[in-house]
C-alpha cells in the first residue's frame, strides 16, 4: 500500500471512532503537523504516528488486557494496574497487522505517546505533545495550554513540563509512575543539568 493509500485507511479507521475520540485524532494530527514543521520532522511520517495513536484508545480496560495477551505482549504490574497504558503498544501493533507501517519511529511515536521513553526521537516527542497540548485538552488545564505556548518555541521544554506535571499529578493522585515516564524525566533533567 502507497503512503497515500495507508493514510487514506488510518483516515477511514479514525472516522469510525467514537466521535469524542475520532475529534481529538483529528486535533492531534493538526497539532503533530504544525510542530513537525517548526521542529523539522517530516510531515507525513508525524501525520500517520498521529492518525493511529489512538487506535485501540476507545477500549475497555478488560479488553485491553485481552488484547495485550493475544498480541503476545506481557503487560507490566502498572500496565495490569492501569490498562489504558497499553492502547498506545497496541494502537502501533494495529498499525504495523492492519495498515502496513513498518516505519519503527513512525510506531514507536504511537507505541510511547502516553508514557514517554528514554531516548524519544524528534518524531515520537513531536506526537507526545501533539497529544497533550492539542486544544480541547489544553482549554481545560492550564498547565497543558502553558506547555502549548512553549512548544511554539521549545518542543524540548514543553516535553520537560509535561513531564512534570504527569508526574506530579500522578503523586497527588496516588497513582504508579510508569518506569518509562520516570526514565524519560530523568533523561530530560539530566541533558539540562550539562
Amino acid at each position: 500500500m502507497t503512503t497515500t493509500g495507508v493514510r487514506a485507511a488510518l483516515e477511514s479507521a479514525v472516522a469510525e471512532l467514537p466521535p469524542g475520540l475520532r475529534d481529538h485524532v483529528l486535533r492531534v494530527v493538526t497539532e503533530a503537523r504544525r510542530l513537525a514543521l517548526r521542529n523539522s520532522v517530516d510531515e507525513d511520517r508525524a501525520t500517520l504516528a498521529a492518525l493511529g495513536h489512538d487506535l485501540a484508545r476507545g477500549h475497555t480496560s478488560a479488553d485491553l488486557l485481552l488484547q495485550a495477551e493475544a498480541a503476545g505482549l506481557t503487560p507490566s504490574d502498572i500496565e495490569r494496574a492501569q490498562p489504558i497504558l497499553l492502547h498506545g503498544p497496541l494502537s502501533a501493533r494495529l498499525m504495523a497487522e492492519r495498515f502496513g507501517i513498518d516505519d519503527a519511529d513512525v510506531l514507536a511515536a504511537a507505541r510511547y505517546h502516553t508514557t514517554a521513553r528514554a531516548g524519544m526521537s524528534a518524531l515520537e516527542r513531536v506526537i507526545y505533545v501533539a497529544d497533550k497540548i492539542e486544544p480541547e485538552k489544553a482549554r481545560r488545564e492550564p498547565a497543558l495550554a502553558d506547555a502549548r505556548r512553549l512548544a511554539d518555541s521549545d518542543l524540548d521544554a514543553a516535553l520537560r513540563g509535561l513531564l512534570d506535571y504527569h508526574v506530579s499529578r500522578a503523586v497527588e493522585r496516588g497513582w504508579p509512575l510508569h518506569p518509562d515516564t520516570v526514565a524519560a524525566r530523568n533523561e530530560l533533567v539530566g541533558s539540562s543539568d550539562t
